[in-house]
């Protein structure tokens, strides 16, 4: 069962295999709003790389859009960054203050 913004869609995983499963996979792929799909693709390359979201590409994605989403998972290993640098990545520095503090803090720990 498959629910989205414009509506319900109750189908066996079987419906959506092979070419007699397009009709199928156009109407579960029509549930979603047109930006819940747009945001899905932008986010196609790096889900693979994801453990949480990796298994998604498959089991549900993958049946919906499996040009898109079939691909076998990548995962990769993170890059641990000192606080201020993580929390710059997502526009949110560090002031004066806490980066001196961290680094009094972390002033022995190899980086």
């Amino acid at each position: 069962m498959l629910t989205g913004a414009n509506g319900t869609l109750s189908a066996p995983i079987s419906g959506f295999a092979g070419e007699s499963g397009a009709p199928l996979r156009v109407r579960a792929a029509s549930l979603v709003s047109p930006g819940m799909r747009d945001a899905l693709f932008a986010l196609a390359p790096i889900l693979p790389a994801v453990a949480e979201f990796g298994s998604y590409s498959r089991d549900f994605l993958g049946l919906v859009w499996p040009e898109r989403f079939s691909g076998a998972q990548k995962l990769q290993r993170g890059v641990r960054k000192p606080g201020c640098d993580f929390d710059a990545t997502f526009d949110f520095p560090c002031d004066a203050d806490a980066r001196r503090r961290e680094e009094k803090r972390f002033a022995d720990a190899v980086r």
